[in-house]
């Protein structure tokens, strides 16, 4: 009770003391207090804790003077209620939104002992603007100056504030030193724009921009990008100096059942992204700068969609695609228990185009009907899923019309038994899946849609809208789970594949698909950071055409990777060059991320193509990191094409691109370039 009649006397003389000053709302504990009625001072003593709108000050004793506005103290701490900052400070003056601190020195680091502060003449907290201003300060680390400040401003909250981030330093061969300063305007709550002048010592200067803006039913960016271009070099591949790029996205919910989404991107020649890198988006090195939009109705049973699919290629050697311009699907859909029915339909016009160089004007119609139905039973152990469908197409191809009729029948079905024990924990899932698809009349050198991929290690096939192959599959396999009571796990998987389809074409770059006479999948993980892969794919003549092995070690003080990859026989549909090519991946890729001591940090990477004999990727990195800073340096390298050897003496030639790039960051403020993490992320081949 003594305590409580102490704690509310407190609460109540300060009401008194303070009333009429600006509303400002003060409350404060202490051991001993005393009234200065004249000077209008009251004194706080022991253990004294003040709390002003978002701060806690703490002191030995902290005069509080109304006359003047203001309190005072010997080395008063002061925090905020987030522990987002914290600090000392000897004169603090107050009003009703702004707090001025003198001989003040604060950080953000979030460390017990202080590695890095700033120590200021005077600071001034606005807290409507959660911004702090501050005059004659000093960045200190470890007791060292880095940096004078005349004027600076600081947000004291997570809240997006407008002014100039920390710039990206790079040096490469072909750039020479690459600065890049952002400068970030908040200019609404729902609308900001950052702006990136950018300085290459070797090429010239540019400026790259960002637009973003959030509605209730809309939201979408802008970027664009503009180089002046003084290297010499790519004169010659008819470029000129003022290079530039730009990408619009922007989606809208008309109503709870249209929506409209548009996504276009263009540069100025075809070596902009790979040469300059990309937007601050994130589009950079990309197979095709889409051009698309899209008008879409959805209800309970139905949906359609009017779209544009067109391209831009960015490979300069690339020859004409068919493009899709325009558009119309329709989909009807119906479930009852576990029957399912779906009509697909599609009308479009095709026509060539997406390269550089569009000397090809090759156009197509096309009308499509794709009714199917299917039956899903599926209990605890036992899963079984059958469907068929019937595919109508009807083409004019440049005044040659065709019309066919095929169909599609898929079986799936599996059978899982499982044994639990105290101990651990077993499933053992036998299955058989069965697809069939005659396309024997569809024009396969059209190459207008996305293909078929069958996984024998999954119950579902994965389809495109359209499909140009044929499909006799046979799947028997089974699949065993074993996770023990210390959540070490081993999976076991095994399909055996008959098949007479060898021909899976795929609209995207690269993508690979094989007949699969016989595979093998093995995973072995432990709860202390082992990892063991396997995949062994044999083919048709009983060679092992797929092998992919790796182990990864990750533990307290290093993570490792060892991995080796190889693939031959395999049909690769490139885009690009628009022909099935035969292609042999032989790979081998180690990396390293290993703690030297409670402060030091290295991490390298090497990806070795092993028919070749070529170092394709390799990475060094060195790094110091404490509780309140990290700096970093890293060196890539890496194989790039020459193309200004390609295009002028019709050489394909490769070099190797070599990058220095810095990181440095105080913690709680701010940091300059990537950490190691974004360099050392496996890559996939």
């Amino acid at each position: 009770m003594k305590d409580l009649n102490k704690q509310f006397s407190l609460i109540l003389l300060s009401a008194l003391f303070f009333q009429g000053l600006y509303a400002v709302e003060i409350e404060f504990n202490a051991d001993k207090t005393l009234l200065n009625s004249k000077k209008e001072i009251l004194e706080l003593e022991g253990n004294v804790s003040l709390k002003y709108q978002a701060l806690i000050f703490e002191a030995d004793k902290i005069f509080l003077d109304k006359k003047n506005d203001m309190f005072s103290g010997d080395e008063l701490k002061f925090s905020s209620l987030d522990d987002f900052f914290y600090g000392t400070a000897n004169i603090i003056e107050f009003s009703k939104t702004k707090l001025t601190l003198k001989e003040v020195e604060f950080s953000t680091c979030p460390c017990e002992e202080k590695i890095w502060w700033i120590e200021s003449d005077e600071i001034s907290l606005n807290n409507e603007e959660k911004i702090v201003s501050s005059i004659n300060s000093k960045i200190v680390i470890q007791g060292n100056t880095l940096a004078y400040l005349k004027k600076a401003n600081f947000p004291i909250s997570s809240e997006r504030k407008s002014g100039i981030l920390l710039p990206e330093i790079a040096i490469n061969e072909r750039s020479g030193l690459d600065i890049k300063i952002p400068v970030y305007l908040n200019l609404k709550e729902n609308l900001d724009l950052t702006i990136e002048p950018r300085v290459m010592t070797q090429r010239g200067y540019g400026l790259t921009n960002e637009f973003r803006y959030l509605g209730k039913d809309y939201t979408g960016f802008f970027n664009s990008s503009f180089l002046q271009d003084n290297k010499k070099s790519f004169q010659a591949l008819e470029t000129d100096n003022l290079r530039w790029s730009f990408n619009f996205f922007h989606q809208q919910r008309i109503n709870e059942s249209t929506f409209f989404e548009t996504n276009t991107s263009a540069t100025s020649d075809p070596f902009y992204l790979t040469d300059l890198g990309g937007f601050m988006s994130g589009l950079s090195r990309t197979l095709y700068l889409p051009q698309q939009a899209s008008l879409s109705y959805f209800k309970k049973d139905f949906s359609m969609q009017l779209d544009v699919n067109s391209f831009k290629l960015t490979n300069p050697l690339a020859v004409n695609q068919f493009q899709r311009l325009p558009g119309l699907k329709f989909n009807y859909f119906f479930n009852k228990h576990n029957f399912n029915f779906d009509l697909n339909s599609d009308l479009a016009y095709f026509r060539k185009g997406g390269s550089f160089r569009n000397d090809e004007r090759e156009s197509l119609s096309r009308v499509l009907l794709n009714p199917k139905a299917s039956y899903l039973y599926n209990q605890k152990n036992y899963f079984l899923k059958s469907s068929i469908s019937l595919r109508y197409q009807f083409h004019n191809y440049q005044g040659n019309r065709n019309m066919e009729l095929s169909p599609l029948f898929e079986l799936n079905n599996s059978l899982k038994f499982f044994k639990l024990s105290h101990a651990s924990k077993i499933v053992f899932e036998p299955y058989i899946n069965l697809a069939f698809s005659d396309q024997k009349k569809i024009i396969n050198k059209l190459k207008i849609d996305s293909g078929l991929r069958f996984n024998p290690f999954r119950h579902k096939q994965q389809f495109g809208n359209l499909f140009l192959t044929n499909q006799k599959d046979i799947v028997i396999g089974t699949q065993l789970t074993h996770t023990d009571k210390t959540n070490n796990v081993l999976k076991f998987q095994v399909a055996k594949l008959s098949s007479l389809s060898q021909k899976i074409l795929f609209f995207e770059e690269k993508r690979i698909d094989l007949p699969e006479p016989f595979s093998f999948k093995l995973k072995y993980k432990t709860n202390n950071g082992f990892i063991f892969k396997s995949h062994l794919s044999m083919g048709s003549k009983n060679n092992f055409d797929v092998s992919s092995n790796s182990i990864s070690l990750n533990f307290n003080k290093y993570k490792i990777l060892i991995g080796h990859y190889f693939a031959r026989n395999i049909e690769i549909y490139n885009l690009n060059n628009n022909y099935l090519e035969q292609k042999k991946i032989n790979s081998f890729e180690f990396s390293a991320d290993v703690y030297l001591s409670s402060n030091w940090s290295g991490g390298f990477k090497f990806i070795n193509d092993l028919e070749q004999k070529k170092n394709v990727n390799s990475v060094f990195s060195i790094d110091y990191e404490n509780k309140g800073m990290v700096v970093g340096l890293a060196y890539m390298k890496s194989l790039e094409l020459d193309w200004v050897s390609i295009l002028e003496n019709d050489t394909f030639k490769d070099y190797h691109k070599d990058r220095f790039r810095l990181f440095f960051e105080l913690k709680g403020l701010g940091s300059i370039g990537r950490p190691k993490e974004s360099y050392l992320k496996r890559r996939n081949l």
